[in-house]
């Protein structure tokens, strides 16, 4: 008994010793520290090493640079200003089936323009998975570019940011935020350097996004969140977006229409505030919240909507579903929302019942109000 106390004893102290040794051995992520000229290296420096950079509350970064995302990267910024001309982070993928990313997430900082803003994606992720977004203040991307773009992205979080675009434009087809598929229109860049020019063909494989939710945010752009389609890429018009959620934001297009989700099998849009400030009521680009459906998948005969308790303000209608391509949505909630269409009260949710196995429209109000 008490040689196998003394083992017992022995083995203790010798792991707790060898834990003591581990703990000396692993360097603790410390905080970057602002050089006021180029700070992209140090940042990029304790993402690769750490995989963890914090930034110094008050503290203002400039990145001359972008910053290149792998997996299991966490930037903290919170209270952090962050200056950047160019894009400010995305990842260079090798594989698709959402794993050429995961586990990044960025909490806070103030991410900026100085000028009129970066005419492409701010931040793009593509073929990647478990992303967080949280507290963020966006003002770097121009109205013609996006804040956030996602190219075939899954189980992505957008909680409690400010996004919004910066100088002018036109345009009624660029967002703020891009959900969009793999394809040679959607995401040309893959064919360009930095990006791996001999995966191009591969990692162009038509895959959409899934399982994205939008919550407690503030975004505006000419338009405000896109689900994206393409026609022009051989088949993939049959792609679809899966299990979209948009919960108690503030979505504004400032060209074109507030939401929009195109090839969406599952969608919930709940208690949100949602604008097209686009001038007058004639065309699609005004209307509020748009849902339309351009793909024969099948799948979508499985579909479940739900657009309820969301303010929408819209032109040619405030809410506006519809399949283009005769094959039905599954079952279509519009409930519960304060409409305002300019087209009158009567115009307010275009829903058409031939696009659904089941569609119900109930408890909606509806008034006329005129541009500003």
């Amino acid at each position: 008994m008490k040689i196998k106390n003394i083992l017992l004893c022995g083995g203790i102290i010798l792991m707790a010793a060898l834990c003591v040794g581990k703990t000396d051995s692993v360097k603790a992520a410390v905080v970057v520290e602002a050089s006021g000229v180029d700070d992209t290296a140090n940042i990029q420096q304790e993402l690769d090493t750490m995989g963890v950079a914090i930034l110094k509350k008050g503290s203002t970064y400039r990145l001359n640079k972008s910053i290149i995302l792998r997996d299991n990267m966490t930037i903290k910024a919170e209270g952090a200003t962050i200056i950047c001309e160019r894009p400010i982070a995305y990842n260079i993928p090798e594989t698709t089936n959402y794993s050429a990313l995961s586990n990044v997430t960025i909490i806070g900082g103030t991410w900026k323009s100085e000028y009129s803003g970066y005419t492409g994606s701010s931040f793009k992720f593509t073929h990647a998975s478990n992303i967080t977004l949280k507290n963020m203040k966006i003002r770097a991307a121009n109205a013609v570019g996006h804040s956030l773009e996602f190219v075939a992205c899954r189980n992505v979080t957008i909680i409690k940011c400010d996004i919004a675009c910066i100088g002018e434009s036109d345009s009624k087809t660029e967002e703020a935020v891009q959900l969009d598929i793999a394809s040679s229109v959607t995401a040309p860049y893959l064919k360009s350097v930095p990006f791996r020019t001999d995966l191009t063909e591969e990692l162009w494989n038509h895959a959409g996004c899934r399982n994205v939710t939008i919550k407690d945010c503030k975004i505006t752009g000419n338009r405000g969140v896109v689900a994206n389609y393409t026609a022009k890429d051989g088949n993939s018009v049959e792609t679809i977006h899966d299990n979209i959620v948009l919960k108690n934001n503030e979505i504004t297009g400032l060209k074109g229409e507030g939401v929009v989700l195109f090839n969406t099998k599952n969608a919930s849009v709940v208690n949100n505030k949602i604008k097209s400030l686009r001038k007058g009521k004639a065309d699609a680009y005004t209307v509020g919240l748009h849902v339309a459906n351009f793909s024969k998948n099948k799948d979508m005969n499985n579909s479940v909507i739900t657009l309820s308790r969301n303010t929408v303000y819209g032109g040619r209608q405030a809410i506006m579903f519809y399949s283009h391509s005769g094959v039905k949505y599954g079952v279509v909630t519009i409930s519960g929302n304060k409409l305002f269409c300019k087209a009158g009260k009567k115009n307010a949710v275009y829903a058409n019942h031939k696009s659904a196995n089941l569609l119900t429209v109930s408890s909606n109000t509806a008034k006329t109000y005129k541009d500003k």
